[in-house]
C-alpha cells in the first residue's frame, strides 16, 4: 500500500513539474528597434516525402557573411530540419516598404530545379519568434482568420498550354504583435511587446521593383529550353529577391494563445464532432464488449465452481481449486513425472495446466513482447507528456519545436530497454548479459538498421532527411553508451528479484513446486524440469495450417480494436502524410482513445484464450495472445496501403519506399 502511494505521489510530482516548468522557452520580450531574426528552414510537399533544405537550394539567395545553421535536436535532423540564420533584415517596429535581398544569376539547371519542385506543390518553411511563416485564409463568412504554416514555391499557370511554372520572388511579411501590459508597469511605463503572428505574403514579380499593394505587374515564368535530343540549353537568366516588412498591433490575441490560428480552420467544428462521434461509440463498444466478456466468464466459472465442488473435498474458504491433490516431481534428471489424480475437468483448469507449458520459439517470442513493451512505452510516454503539455496555457515548446516529438521518442525507447529487458529475465535466467542484451536492444538495433539503409536512398535524393554522419554516430553512442547498460542492469535485477521470490516461496507452508529443489529455478517455465500431463498436447498442425489460423485470428480480433483507433489514424495520416502545413494537436482524444485500445486488446485476449482452451482445446495460449494483441497492426497497414493508393498522390519510388516502410515499422 505504502509503495502503490509513493508511486502515485511521484506520478503527481512529475504532472506538476510539467505543467509548472517552460522548458525554457518563455516569452520572447521586445522593444522597438530591437534586431529580429528570421530562420530558413526547409521545403517540403504534400506530393512526396523528401524535404529540402532552403539554404541548399540553387535558386534562392546564398546565406550572408556570418549567418550560420541553428543547432538542431536529434529529433529536428529526424524530421529533415536544417535551420540557418538568413539575410533578411528585420527589426521590431521598423517598416520596411521594399528591400532587395539580392540578384541571383541562374543556369537552365537551376531554372528546370525551380520549375520541378513548384510542379511538386512544395511549400517553404520559415520562422520568426518560434512561429512558422504562414499562408492566411479567411472562412466563407468572411468572419474568421486563420493559419496555414508554409508559403508556397510559386504557382503553376493553368491558362497556359505549356504548364509554366512562377517562382515567388518577392515575399511581402506581416508581423503581428501583442503589447504587454505587465512589462510596461514592471519597467517604469517602457512598454515590451511580444511577437503573436507571422503572415507571408508571396509574390511574383518580373522585375526589380517591389510591387507593394499594387495589382498592376507582371509574373515572373521561369523558362528554359531543350535540343532535340530533349538536352538541356545553357542559359543564364537574373532573378531578384525583394521584400517588404510592415508591423501591426493585434490585441485580440496574446502570447499565451497565438498558436490557435494554427489550429483553426472552416471545418474545425466539424472535426470536434467527430471525434466526440467517434469518443461516445468507442465507449459504447467497450461496454457491451465488457458486458459479454463478464458474463460468459461469470457463467462458465460458476459452472466450473460447481463441477469441482462435488467432485472434490475441499476445505477451508477456497473458491477455484488449482490442482487436485499432490504432485510428485523426479529432479534427478531422470524423469519428469507429475500425477494428477482424478480427472484434470475443463474451464479455467485447463489454463493452470498450461500456463507453465514452454511454447515454441521462446526467445523469439521473449522478445517479440520485449519490443512491445518498448513500443507500448514510447507510446505512452509521449502522447502522456503532449497531452499534458497542451495543458498548459504558457507552453509552446512542443508547438515551436516539432522534432521534440521524435526527440521523446528515442528517449522513452532508451529508458525503456531495462523494463523490457526485465521482463524477458523473468522468463529465463540463462545467459544474463546476452539475453539482457537481446530482449533491450533488439528493437532499437533493428529500427537504427532500417533507418541506416533508408538513408543510402534519400541522401542520393540529396534530401534533407537523410541523416548527417555525425547524427549516426550520436544514435551509435545512444545504443552503446545508454541502451545496452540499462538493459544489463534490467536483467540482473529481474535475477535477483525472481530469487528472491524463489526464497520466499520455501518459507511458504505449502510447497507445491520447489519444495525439494535445491537450486533456484533456471526459469519459470522450469526449462523442462516438469511438466503436467493433460490431454492437451502441443499441436503438430502444418505450417500452412498454422498460417491460416493466424489469419482468422487477425480478421477476428483486430476489427474491433481497429474501429476504436480509425477516426485518431485518419487525423494523424492527414497531418503526417497529406497536410503537412496543418498540425494533429487533439492529444486527449488520442490518449483517451489509446486507453480504450488496451482494454478492448486485453478483453480480445481474454475471451480468445478461453476459446481456445475450452472450445478448441489449443494450448498455444502464449503465442495465441500475441497474435490477438498484434493484429490491430496488420489492419492498421492495410489501411495505409489504401490510404496510399486513394487519397495520396506520390508518383516517385523513394517517396513510397519511404511511406511502406515507415508505415511498416509504425504498425
Amino acid at each position: 500500500m505504502l509503495n502503490s502511494i509513493s508511486w502515485i505521489y511521484i506520478f503527481y510530482l512529475f504532472i506538476t513539474s510539467i505543467l509548472a516548468f517552460d522548458f525554457g522557452l518563455g516569452p520572447t520580450y521586445y522593444k522597438h528597434g530591437d534586431k529580429v531574426d528570421l530562420l530558413v528552414n526547409k521545403i517540403e510537399s504534400d506530393t512526396t516525402q523528401l524535404p529540402f533544405a532552403y539554404h541548399s537550394l540553387p535558386f534562392v539567395c546564398r546565406p550572408i557573411n556570418g549567418a550560420k545553421p541553428v543547432h538542431l535536436s536529434l529529433g529536428e535532423l529526424l524530421k529533415g530540419d536544417r535551420i540557418w540564420q538568413s539575410g533578411y533584415q528585420l527589426e521590431f517596429g521598423v517598416d520596411v516598404p521594399c528591400n532587395r535581398l539580392c540578384d541571383m544569376v541562374l543556369s537552365t539547371h537551376a531554372i528546370k530545379r525551380a520549375s520541378d519542385l513548384i510542379k511538386d506543390g512544395y511549400v517553404v518553411h520559415w520562422t520568426v519568434d518560434g512561429l512558422p511563416g504562414a499562408t492566411t485564409f479567411e472562412s466563407t463568412n468572411h468572419r474568421n482568420k486563420y493559419y496555414a504554416a508554409g508559403f508556397p514555391l510559386g504557382f503553376v499557370s493553368p491558362s497556359d498550354d505549356e504548364q509554366l511554372s512562377y517562382i515567388y520572388n518577392h515575399v511581402m511579411l506581416v508581423i503581428r504583435y501583442h503589447r504587454e501590459k505587465e512589462t510596461a508597469s514592471k519597467n517604469g511605463g517602457d512598454p515590451k511587446y511580444t511577437i503573436v503572428g507571422f503572415e507571408v505574403y508571396p509574390k511574383s514579380v518580373n522585375d526589380e521593383h517591389c510591387p507593394g499593394s499594387s495589382k498592376n505587374y507582371q509574373n515572373l515564368p521561369l523558362f528554359y529550353s531543350v535540343d532535340d535530343k530533349n538536352q538541356l540549353i545553357e542559359s543564364k537568366t537574373t532573378i531578384a529577391y525583394t521584400y517588404s516588412v510592415y508591423w501591426r498591433e493585434d490585441n485580440s490575441i496574446d502570447y499565451d494563445s497565438r498558436w490557435e490560428l494554427y489550429y483553426e480552420n472552416e471545418t474545425n467544428g466539424a472535426h470536434v464532432h467527430i471525434h466526440w462521434i467517434s469518443f461516445i461509440n468507442s465507449i459504447i463498444l467497450i461496454f457491451l464488449a465488457s458486458l459479454i466478456v463478464m458474463i460468459v466468464l461469470i457463467k462458465v466459472l460458476k459452472k466450473d465452481i460447481a463441477n469441482n465442488g462435488n467432485n472434490d473435498n475441499i476445505s477451508g474458504n477456497t473458491v477455484l481449486p488449482l490442482i487436485k491433490n499432490d504432485i510428485s516431481i523426479d529432479i534427478d534428471g531422470d524423469s519428469s513425472s507429475s500425477s494428477v489424480t482424478n480427472n484434470i475437468g475443463s474451464g479455467w483448469k485447463n489454463l493452470i495446466n498450461q500456463v507453465n507449458q514452454i511454447p515454441q520459439y521462446p526467445i523469439f517470442l521473449i522478445t517479440l513482447v520485449s519490443a512491445g513493451i518498448q513500443i507500448v512505452i514510447a507510446i505512452m510516454g509521449v502522447i502522456s507528456i503532449l497531452m499534458i503539455n497542451s495543458i498548459g496555457t504558457k507552453n509552446n515548446f512542443f508547438n515551436s519545436h516539432q522534432g521534440a516529438f521524435f526527440s521523446i521518442s528515442i528517449f522513452c525507447i532508451s529508458i525503456s530497454g531495462s523494463i523490457s529487458s526485465y521482463f524477458g529475465k523473468t522468463y529465463d535466467q540463462l545467459t544474463i548479459i546476452k539475453l539482457s542484451l537481446l530482449f533491450s536492444a533488439a528493437l532499437p538495433a533493428f529500427l537504427f538498421l532500417i533507418i541506416f539503409i533508408l538513408n543510402f536512398f534519400v541522401w542520393a535524393k540529396e534530401s534533407s532527411a537523410a541523416l548527417p554522419f555525425g547524427t549516426i554516430v550520436v544514435f551509435l553512442l545512444i545504443f552503446i553508451l545508454i541502451q545496452c547498460p540499462l538493459g544489463i542492469i534490467g536483467g540482473n535485477y529481474a535475477n535477483y528479484a525472481n530469487y528472491a521470490n524463489y526464497q520466499k516461496s520455501l518459507s511458504m507452508p505449502q510447497k507445491l513446486f520447489f519444495a525439494s529443489m535445491k537450486t533456484p529455478p533456471s526459469s519459470p517455465l522450469y526449462e523442462n524440469q516438469f511438466q503436467f500431463h493433460s490431454k492437451n498436447k502441443p499441436s503438430n498442425d502444418s505450417l500452412l495450417t498454422k498460417f491460416i489460423s493466424y489469419g482468422k485470428t487477425i480478421l477476428i480480433y483486430g476489427l474491433i480494436p481497429f474501429g476504436i483507433v480509425y477516426v485518431e489514424l485518419l487525423f494523424i495520416f492527414n497531418s503526417i502524410w497529406l497536410e503537412k502545413t496543418t498540425f494533429y494537436y487533439m492529444y486527449g482524444f488520442l490518449f483517451i482513445t489509446t486507453l480504450m485500445l488496451f482494454i478492448i486488446i486485453i478483453e480480445s485476449a481474454i475471451v480468445a484464450i478461453y476459446i481456445s482452451l475450452v472450445v478448441y482445446n489449443k494450448s498455444n495460449w502464449i503465442w495465441l495472445s500475441f497474435q490477438v494483441g498484434s493484429s490491430i497492426g496488420w489492419y492498421i497497414y492495410g489501411y495505409s496501403i489504401y490510404y496510399f493508393l486513394r487519397i495520396l498522390n506520390v508518383d516517385d519510388f523513394v517517396s513510397g519506399l519511404l511511406y511502406f516502410v515507415y508505415m511498416a515499422l509504425a504498425s
